[in-house]
């Protein structure tokens, strides 16, 4: 049995049918409404729907329940939906006149007006408008009946369009307070305005050349609108201020600014770029040999000695490393991989050891779909959020002992709790809720008052940097904001015993480049490097900043105070690739990128006068002293001897223990083949001497492809091991160490 719809769409005010407008037919069921058919009017806004039996009869049905909606001819707005007005049991012959006001349409007019003028102006960010695109737009503009508006036609002009301009154009669409709903808005009439139905005629032909087909033009323009959203100097135009909260910096982290709900629809419409060979190469550095991960977590006692463990030697010796559980996504870098705790635990001359993943809710939920679901670094997030989660905290970088609590650190979100020895992750940890912003993967504390300062930097959305204090018992006290004039990539700081100490470096996050298949990360030679100097309990009001020849610093050694000045150690390097091959190094040369060596800063805080002076022209790396001196005038250094002849790969062939009193240094080289990381002075019970103590570090063997613990008496370094613990599994290499003694393990909170 056959069934019509005929009718009649007009305009309420003239009674004049509304021509292309479609009307869609639906039968109300209780579980699927079923779609009878959809037309368009013709140029009177008449309309004509035929159905059968079969689009709608089910078991024990009589009629269908007829309701009709109307939708602009893009489809994306719906002018009249008849939900509330439904037809039950209805005949086989219905008519239905609908009225729509004018004010429905004024709107929408205005919508694709604001809307033309951002794609514009996106069009012109890199300052310039290519042919296809200048063709597609003003075809955009005639399509939408647009071209002969004033604002439009002055477009039309070709005169360039500011970058504020466009920003400007961009918060005019979105409004003052922009709601997900407004970004939803603006995705579907993005695609409305890029989805064109005319051709282009053959002597247009010749102007599209560089964009010769539709979708590659619709691609070109999410990729400007997308890398505008991205750009920091964008975000800090259109981002409004808010309080962030300890769940935003865990889901979102650096991105919880950026309209991520538009770029999750667009990213979808970019083709992933050709970058298969650079993945390659970092694979081939850092998903390979001692880098590659361990598959097992396992524990074991008892472990053999060769020497002897000193009896006053007692607590547990940890290094934390990346360590993917399933095949990485996108580009892998060495700094994405899933943290995994490595220790072993020293009492009355005896070992053992024992390997945990810190279990972050990303791990757990990846673990659940058995693969990897979030990228890294050098990756667009996941902004479609899923799991409501954007960006992974791998808990991947750092361990610190604070107020009777471990912490698994990594600057890409919140601290996680961890308890000892057995390595447990007790959860993610916001300081009672009270941590908004990122947390440093190298917070300082305080020997003689028990304080942690902290710092967060945000590389996109501001404010780019946060300072915050926590007391010795564990409660954040403060957290504000310090003025960046452009986000960077801030790795670690120092304290003095009334300062605090940050490292403005021209090292930053260009996540736009990442729409072009290329590193996100641009090291600005031309720009000076800064050393910001703030009250320990100060603010932006009493920070100083004292310019220093452009370098960059990843890693602080200590400060102290002498006099009026500040002194900082540190380790300089002339520019940074952040340990992605330069084309240097792949062809086999020397570059002094990434090349860090012991520096010294002296800051006059009366006359600003600021020394630099080189203390050696080794490469070294991850610099320790005695912990018990932070913030305080020391003697020693203790870091590990840089192996050049591994480049690119970042490898380390010995300890180098630095005398600043007497200006001299002596190292233990681990042997060939033999590289380590990062070491750990333990201070002897009850010394008197700074250097009284201890030097431990882990070994692998890439000829045995073994991996032991190694103690030296720092104050006879190069004598060699005093005992070796040989591992029952391989250690990759890391990234830092810590030591928690059995005193603290007995100081606990859980």
């Amino acid at each position: 049995m056959s069934y019509k719809i005929i009718g009649k769409v007009y305009e309420t005010e003239t009674s004049l049918g509304i021509p292309n407008l479609i009307v869609q037919a639906f039968d109300k069921d209780m579980l699927k409404d079923d779609n009878l058919g959809e037309t368009i009017t013709d140029s009177e806004g008449k309309f004509e729907i035929n159905y059968t039996e079969k689009d709608f009869k089910e078991m024990f049905e009589g009629g269908p329940d007829l309701y009709i909606i109307i939708k602009t001819r893009d489809g994306v707005n719906t002018l009249y939906n008849g939900k509330n007005n439904i037809r039950h049991e209805a005949k086989r012959h219905e008519h239905f006149d609908i009225g729509i006001p004018k004010s429905a349409f004024a709107p929408l007019i205005k919508d694709d007006k604001q809307l033309l003028k951002v794609l514009w102006g996106v069009a012109w960010l890199d300052g310039v408008l290519e042919p296809g695109e200048k063709l597609y737009l003003k075809q955009v503009a005639n399509e939408k009946g647009l071209a002969d508006e004033p604002e439009i036609k002055t477009l039309l002009e070709e005169k360039p369009v500011s970058s504020e301009e466009a920003y400007a154009s961009l918060v005019e669409y979105l409004g003052t307070n922009p709601s997900d709903e407004d970004y939803d808005e603006l995705c579907r009439s993005l695609e409305t305005l890029i989805a064109l139905d005319s051709v282009v005629e053959d002597v247009e032909t010749e102007f599209l050349a560089s964009i010769p087909k539709r979708e590659t033009r619709k691609t070109t323009l999410n990729q400007r609108l997308l890398g505008a959203f991205l750009d920091s100097e964008f975000i800090a135009k259109i981002s409004k201020p808010k309080i962030s909260t300890s769940l935003t910096v865990q889901k979102e982290g650096a991105y919880s600014d950026t309209p991520y709900r538009v770029m999750s629809q667009l990213i979808d419409k970019i083709e992933p770029p050709e970058i298969k060979e650079i993945q390659k190469i970092l694979a081939g550095l850092f998903l390979q040999d001692n880098f590659a991960p361990v598959k097992e977590e396992i524990t074991a006692s008892d472990l053999p000695v060769i020497g002897q463990l000193p009896q006053e030697l007692s607590g547990m010796f940890l290094r934390i490393s990346p360590n993917p559980l399933f095949p990485p996504i996108g580009l892998y870098h060495w700094f994405d991989g899933d943290g995994m705790l490595h220790g072993v635990n020293i009492k009355d001359g005896k070992a053992s050891y024992r390997n945990r993943y810190v279990q972050t809710d990303t791990l757990k939920i990846e673990k659940q779909e058995g693969k990897a679901i979030w990228p890294g670094l050098l990756n667009l997030p996941r902004f479609d959020s899923p799991h409501e989660i954007m960006i992974k905290n791998p808990a991947n970088t750092s361990v610190i002992w604070h107020a009777g609590k471990l912490f698994a650190l990594c600057e890409a979100g919140v601290p996680h709790h961890i308890r000892v020895p057995d390595l447990e992750t007790v959860g993610a940890y916001t300081f009672n809720d009270k941590l908004t912003c990122a947390f440093t993967a190298h917070p300082k504390i305080d020997p003689v008052t028990g304080e942690m300062m902290f710092f967060g930097f945000s590389p996109i959305a501001p404010a780019y940097l946060s300072y915050g204090v926590v007391t010795a018992e564990g409660e954040i006290t403060r957290i504000v904001p310090i003025e960046l004039p452009s986000p960077v990539m801030m790795h670690d700081f120092a304290i003095t015993q009334n300062y605090s100490i940050f490292l403005d470096m021209p090292l930053g996050f260009v996540p736009g480049k990442m729409i072009k298949g290329e590193i996100p990360l641009a090291f600005n030679p031309k720009r000076k490097s800064r050393i910001g100097i703030i009250l320990r309990h100060g603010d932006n009001n009493s920070l100083r900043w004292f310019e220093v020849p452009t370098c960059m610093v990843y890693h602080t050694v200590n400060a102290y105070e002498e006099g009026s000045e500040i002194v900082l150690l540190g380790l300089r390097m002339p520019s940074t690739n952040l340990l992605i091959p330069s084309d240097d190094i792949e062809n086999g040369k020397n570059s002094e990128n990434e090349m860090a060596k012991m520096c010294r800063w002296r800051i006059d805080l009366k006359t600003g006068v600021i020394a630099e002076e080189l203390l050696d022209d080794q490469v070294t790396e991850f610099p320790r002293i005695n912990d018990n001196l932070v913030g305080r005038k020391m003697r020693y250094i203790y870091a590990g001897e840089g192996a050049l002849y591994a480049n690119p790969k970042p490898l380390l062939d010995g300890v180098k223990k630095y005398d600043l009193e007497k200006g001299t240094n002596e190292s233990y080289f681990f042997g060939r083949g033999r590289f380590g990381g990062e070491c750990v002075f333990v201070p002897r019970p009850n010394a008197t001497v700074e250097d009284d103590g201890w030097v431990i570090t882990y070994i692998h063997d890439t000829i045995t492809d073994r991996s032991e613990l190694i103690v030296l008496n720092a104050q006879k370094i190069t004598v060699g091991p005093v005992a070796r613990v040989m591992l029952p599994q391989r250690v990759p290499y890391g990234f830092h160490c810590g030591w928690v003694s059995s005193e603290q393990m007995a100081t606990q909170k859980i």
